[in-house]
C-alpha cells in the first residue's frame, strides 16, 4: 500500500510574544506549539538543524554523521535563529533555523507525529482510521503538504513501515521501551496513548520505520542538506500535475494513490531520484533532542513565566 498523507505546511510567523520569547542574551525560543497563552491551534513545520546520519543515494556503503538541515515537525520547544533576510514567500522559504530541545517547563497541547528522532521513525496518530490502522511491512507513507496555488506537494518524511505496537499495549505498559523524550513530546499528549487525564479505547498503532540498516534498497528517510545556504531552501517537491504520481491535490486528507500505477518500491525509487535531481541527501537517522533547563531557569529567576 502507498499513502499520501497531507498535514499542514505553514511555518509560524516570527513575532516576539506570539509563540516566540527572548530568554536573555538575544537567545530566542520558539515555544511548544499549542501553549495556551499563544492560542496556537494548528500544526506547523519548522526548518530544522539537527545532528544525524545521511547517505547521498543508494550506493553509499556507510551513513555519515553531520549537522543536517531539513523541513520537518517538532512541536516542542526549539531555539530559533532568525534569518537576516525576510523570505520573499514564506510558503516556500524559511524565516529562520530551529534547533530542537526537550523541556516540559513550557508544554503546549500539540504532539510531534511523525517522530523522526531516535533509532527509527515513529508514526502513531495523524489521520489513523480505517486502513491506516492496518498497515503492514513495506507499506509506504509520504508525509507532506499540498500547496495548490504553487502546484506542488512538498515532502518532509518518507516512511517505510517495518513493525507496529497496539495503543492498548502502550497504555498497559506506560510506554515502556520508548524514550522519555518521545513519551513526553508525543505519547503523553494523546488520549489514544498516555494522556494522564483521559485515555480512550482505540485501534491506533505506533508504526516503527524500516531503516537503512534494515534494508539498504528500501528505507525511511528525510530529504535534507548539509548547509542552510544563505537563507534556507525549498522543500523537496513533486509537481501536482505530474501524471506519473497522480497525487491528491486537496491540501487536507489522505490518498491511497490508487491512480498511481507505480508499486510502493518503484514510487520510493522515483522519490529518491527527485532527491538527487533537487540536490537533497537522504537523512536516515536523527539524534533525539536533548534535555535543556533554560526555560525552567527563566521561571525560577523571574518567579513566573
Amino acid at each position: 500500500m502507498k499513502i499520501q498523507l497531507n498535514h499542514p505546511g505553514p511555518q509560524k510567523h516570527f513575532k516576539i510574544g506570539k509563540g516566540y520569547i527572548n530568554i536573555g542574551n538575544s537567545v530566542i525560543v520558539r515555544e511548544w506549539n499549542g501553549f495556551v497563552r499563544n492560542n496556537d491551534k494548528g500544526h506547523y513545520r519548522k526548518f530544522i538543524q539537527n545532528q544525524g546520519y545521511y547517505v547521498n543515494g543508494l550506493n553509499d556503503s556507510t551513513p555519515i554523521k553531520e549537522d543536517l538541515y531539513f523541513w520537518g515537525e517538532w512541536e516542542g520547544n526549539s531555539f530559533f535563529q532568525r534569518f537576516l533576510q525576510k523570505p520573499n514567500d514564506p510558503r516556500i522559504m524559511p524565516n529562520g533555523i530551529h534547533k530542537p530541545f526537550h523541556s516540559i517547563a513550557i508544554r503546549g497541547n500539540q504532539n510531534t507525529d511523525p517522530y523522526i528522532f531516535g533509532d527509527d521513525f515513529k508514526y502513531c496518530v495523524c489521520k489513523q482510521k480505517g486502513q491506516l490502522c492496518n498497515l503492514v511491512i513495506d507499506d509506504l507513507i509520504l508525509f507532506g503538504s499540498v500547496y495548490p496555488q504553487l502546484g506542488k506537494f512538498y515532502i518532509d518524511t518518507v516512511f517505510v513501515v517495518k513493525s507496529n505496537m497496539l495503543s492498548t499495549n502502550i497504555q498497559a505498559t506506560g510506554g515502556a521501551g520508548y524514550s522519555q523524550v518521545y513519551r513526553e513530546e508525543t505519547l503523553e499528549q494523546l488520549v489514544e496513548y498516555l494522556h494522564p487525564i483521559t485515555r480512550t479505547v482505540n485501534n491506533n498503532k505506533i508504526y516503527n520505520s524500516k531503516t537503512w540498516w534494515d534494508d539498504k534498497d528500501y528505507f525511511s528517510f528525510v530529504p535534507c542538506k548539509l548547509s542552510p545556504k544563505n537563507n534556507g531552501f525549498e522543500r523537496l517537491y513533486i509537481e501536482l500535475n505530474n501524471p506519473k504520481f497522480n497525487l491528491l491535490t486537496n491540501p487536507t486528507g489522505k490518498s491511497f494513490l490508487k491512480r498511481c500505477n507505480l508499486t510502493s518500491q518503484d514510487l520510493w525509487k522515483e522519490i529518491v531520484q527527485l532527491c538527487i535531481e533537487q540536490k537533497f541527501n537522504l537523512g536516515v537517522r536523527f539524534d533525539e533532542p536533548i534535555f535543556n533547563n533554560c526555560l525552567q531557569n527563566v521561571i525560577e529567576e523571574n518567579g513566573s513565566y
